[in-house]
């Protein structure tokens, strides 16, 4: 098989290929770091390889294989890691040069288990400093350029950018990045691939660096639903779910009236409005409706501050109050937002929120899933935000809104490509109860199947 075309092979893809013995993954490893080294010279996608580990790694994987023992479909499969999971003995910064020299002894859990699966690490991905932007503006590292647009450097979407642009770039089959406030989904929609948010609670967090534990998830970026579905069985120690005569036709779709459609920009109006059509067209029951536990989720934050910030300040606060002078503008502002939050604000926060979530379950409980655009615009450049504070958080806060609901109503979702032939990506998101993932997925891949 003509190595040329790997890094456009989805990651079962090429496992497929592993298993045929059409491709070693001794050979698929060296293909890829190659890849990196030219297309990466700056290690603004990538912080760090970690290439001795990963050739180990691929000539156990092609030792299985010869020997009919592959731990999973994906076994010699690469994949690349944000720089948040615990890597042991390479370094692991969450972005900031706060933490440049921390090096950790163990792996986290989650890629214990895809190592466990065979999958290989190829390296630490660049992200939002403390994983705390949806913009994936990292001046510490560099930004990652959007990897959509050849021409015009845009933000890759935060916080997972490096993960986002590695497999869009063709430097990973796929990618692990985490979810917060949008983090995997908005990377994964402004680059033009899918991202899926997991429930709360449902992956391990042991070795990610934390951000927000009330929201932190972990979730893959891919090339499609089928890759992010398998990725999640390796990550969840669980059997992929049947994707098999996935199907629209009766399926109730909530499209919001309240926040989610306003604002938006034409191209992904347009992008929307047609992504739409051709769900309906296909079977799909979509109804508009009103979804008032949006605007009272923001207008309770507005009130009593917002639960990431301190969170964060919390758990980073001697790190932040001792060098934050080394970190970027953008993301210490955010942090500092903290300091004018009560402990009864912050609690406040926590019981109301929990509270709307409880009644938007209620309220969608005769629906499939709600209907969204995963960001109200498409990405925009980087030289218009990076030192503008103004302009920064307006962009900020535009496209983490949608995403942000997400995780306020404590649900899982898939963001998947919607756009027009010859415009920039837009995503278009499908949001589930929590711990629906199985469901989440086989609408995403029938509203794949749809918009193709």
């Amino acid at each position: 098989m003509n190595d040329t075309a790997w890094h456009h092979m989805s990651a079962l893809e090429l496992g497929a290929a592993i298993q045929n013995g059409q491709i070693d993954p001794i050979d698929l490893t060296e293909h890829f770091l190659t890849r990196i080294d030219s297309g990466d010279p700056g290690h603004r996608i990538y912080i760090r390889t970690t290439a001795d580990r990963a050739r180990a790694e691929a000539a156990a994987a092609s030792a299985r294989a010869k020997a009919g023992l592959r731990q999973s479909p994906l076994d010699g499969v690469p994949m690349s890691w944000k720089d948040l999971t615990d890597t042991a003995g390479t370094e692991t910064t969450f972005g900031s040069a706060i933490l440049r020299d921390r090096v950790p002894d163990r792996d986290a859990l989650l890629l214990r288990r895809a190592t466990l699966a065979g999958m290989i690490c190829l390296g630490k991905t660049n992200l939002s400093e403390f994983a705390y932007s949806g913009l994936g503006i990292n001046p510490i590292y560099g930004t990652p350029a959007n990897g959509a647009d050849r021409e015009v450097e845009r933000v890759p979407g935060g916080s997972s950018s490096g993960a986002a642009v590695s497999v869009t770039n063709g430097l990973a089959p796929a990618g692990i990045g985490s979810d917060t406030g949008g983090s995997v989904r908005i990377p994964a929609a402004l680059n033009g691939i899918v991202g899926l948010k997991t429930s709360p609670g449902l992956l391990p967090l042991d070795g990610i660096l934390p951000l927000s534990p009330t929201f932190d998830t972990i979730g893959p970026l891919t090339r499609d639903v089928a890759d992010a579905n398998a990725i999640f069985a390796v990550l969840n120690q669980s059997r992929p779910y049947d994707l098999g005569g996935a199907s629209l036709q009766g399926v109730r779709l909530l499209k919001p009236r309240d926040v989610m459609f306003d604002d938006l920009d034409a191209t992904v109006a347009g992008a929307m409005a047609a992504a739409l059509d051709r769900l309906s067209n296909a079977g799909a029951d979509i109804v508009e409706q009103d979804v008032p536990e949006f605007t009272e989720a923001f207008e309770l934050v507005a009130k009593h501050g917002n639960i990431i910030s301190a969170e964060a300040y919390a758990v980073w606060f001697d790190e932040v109050e001792n060098r934050g002078d080394e970190m970027y503008w953008g993301i210490l502002s955010r942090f500092q937002m903290a300091k004018t939050l009560s402990a009864i604000d912050a609690e406040s926060a926590h019981i109301g929120l929990s509270a709307i979530a409880a009644r938007y379950r209620v309220r969608t409980a005769g629906f499939a899933a709600t209907i969204h655009p995963t960001c109200a615009r498409i990405a925009p450049p980087i030289a218009d935000l990076e030192h503008d504070p103004v302009a920064y958080d307006e962009a900020n806060l535009a496209i983490t809104r949608n995403t942000r609901l997400g995780n306020i109503m404590e649900t899982c979702g898939v963001t998947q490509p919607c756009q027009r032939p010859g415009e920039l990506p837009v995503g278009l998101s499908l949001m589930a109860t929590k711990n629906c993932e199985g469901k989440v997925l086989r609408l995403a891949k029938a509203a794949e199947q749809a918009l193709a």
